[in-house]
């Protein structure tokens, strides 16, 4: 008799926690995002910086490309600039720079994500020492990385001169302890924008 009425209780119990554990799920696994602070134009979650010369788009967001491990290892935005002035503007490394907890940070060099990348198929090549060919390629696994490779390079932002009426766009990386900040301050060019930590 008292394990019947322990297993209706349970059941009851069940049938209560059941759907409100439903419900509140999603609200416990939002994900924290970047967003541009008040008083920063910006449009869905995109700041925008206009001057006479430029507009400048930046959204801090996920690398969307096949290599996403790279997600895992640096802190990525997007950026798109657009030259609305007569000449050409040069676009330099340093001229990106993140202000988080008092301390700069400039944009990672792709040419180093990219040998990460190298090195990440090179010891994939050979991670299995007592395999009968240790550098046995795979060749659909090999195409595969090449096309990672490629596209990396494709996406990331491109530097150089930017001729009037041009738009350069790409993705910059940056150290991955940026993430775990509440906001930071990018200046592109001299022109800074603030992002807050949000939920959702």
């Amino acid at each position: 008799m008292k394990n019947l009425i322990m297993k209706r209780t349970t059941n009851k119990l069940w049938k209560i926690w059941l759907p409100a554990v439903i419900l509140l799920l999603p609200v416990a696994c939002s994900v924290s995002q970047f967003v541009p602070a008040a008083g920063a134009e910006s449009e869905n979650r995109y700041a925008i910086i206009r001057t006479d010369t430029l507009m400048i788009v930046i959204k801090p967001q996920s690398y969307p490309g096949s290599y996403q491990e790279i997600n895992n290892r640096f802190f990525s935005l997007y950026i798109s600039i657009k030259n609305k002035s007569g000449q050409r503007i040069k676009l330099q490394q340093g001229s990106f720079s993140i202000l988080c907890r008092q301390k700069q940070y400039d944009p990672i060099p792709v040419d180093y994500i990219l040998a990460d990348l190298e090195r990440k198929m090179m010891l994939k090549d050979i991670s299995n020492p007592f395999a009968d060919n240790v550098f046995s390629y795979n060749i659909a696994d090999r195409d595969k990385e090449q096309e990672m490779y490629y596209e990396l390079v494709n996406t990331a932002f491109p530097w150089g001169e930017l001729l009037p009426g041009g738009i350069k766009d790409g993705y910059l990386f940056y150290n991955k302890d940026i993430a775990s900040a509440n906001n930071f301050v990018i200046d592109v060019l001299g022109h800074s924008v603030t992002f807050q930590k949000t939920k959702g």
